[in-house]
């Protein structure tokens, strides 16, 4: 075959699997219609809407830990992502939509707020449901609430919650970002930006009766000293009866509280 030939199959060639290419590729209507069938007609209404929007910084938020959660990592039905937002665009659907991302929260932690980064344009247009899932099955809504209409991105946060994470991590938490199903008039886009979850750490409730013989319920560190010594970061000193709260700490003993208390490994 000469060189005029080969490059004339070569482009050739290149044509047709650019053409199959372009005939694969879904219409942004046509996949909209298909991202439709999946979603269960009927099940998101709008809630009564929110009475007030608080900043936790009202609440000492220095003792906080914000975890977001972005528009991009939500499972099933952020129906068009918008790049140049980093959002989901959420336009009218009408028979609403769910979509749901797992809450990594520790164990022990207290969830004192929820907030949510949107643009929406409709009232109760758009609202989040915390939900809890437990290993045998069972379900529970822990929080449920609309979102005020506003034209540019805001974040609305709802709390304070005081929703306490089991010690035994037998449930996980889910967030559910709704949209209510909206007459053809009220079709105005929706956007989400981000979810923030706002969790602080706590310390457990003391025993009734003392670990170490030194360490009565009456003594000022009882409820610290207890949860040193169930989590097995200290067994007391001597033959383990005491605690010795007021010997001086070595830089070996505490080299072994760190290491226990922060789970300090690292791999061969």
């Amino acid at each position: 075959m000469s060189k005029a030939l080969r490059v004339i199959a070569i482009a050739a060639v290149g044509l047709w699997v650019r053409g199959v290419a372009v005939g694969q590729r879904h219409e942004p209507g046509a996949e909209r219609e298909m991202r439709s069938a999946r979603v269960s007609s009927g099940t998101c209404a709008p809630k009564p809407l929110l009475a007030t929007s608080v900043r936790p910084q009202q609440y000492g938020t220095q003792d906080y830990v914000v975890t977001v959660l972005s528009a991009l990592q939500f499972y099933t039905f952020i129906r068009d992502l918008d790049f140049s937002t980093l959002s989901g665009h959420c336009s009218y659907c009408p028979s609403g939509f769910h979509s749901y991302q797992q809450v990594e929260v520790p164990a022990g932690a207290v969830i004192d707020y929820i907030g949510v980064n949107t643009k929406t344009t409709v009232d109760a247009a758009m609202g989040f449901t915390l939900h809890f899932r437990d290993h045998l099955g069972g379900t529970a809504q822990l929080v449920s609430s609309s979102l005020p209409a506003h034209t540019s991105f805001t974040t609305d946060l709802v709390g304070p919650l005081g929703i306490q994470v089991p010690n035994n991590l037998d449930r996980v938490f889910i967030l559910d970002l709704e949209q209510a199903p909206l007459p053809a008039e009220d079709s105005d886009d929706q956007f989400f930006g981000y979810f923030e979850v706002w969790w602080r750490r706590t310390v457990s409730d003391p025993p009734a009766t003392p670990t170490f013989g030194d360490v009565p319920t009456s003594h000022p560190f009882y409820q610290f000293i207890e949860a040193l010594a169930k989590s097995g970061i200290t067994g007391g000193c001597g033959d383990g009866s005491n605690f010795c709260p007021d010997a001086p700490l070595t830089r070996g003993q505490m080299a072994t509280f760190l290491s226990k208390a922060l789970g300090l490994h690292w791999p061969d």
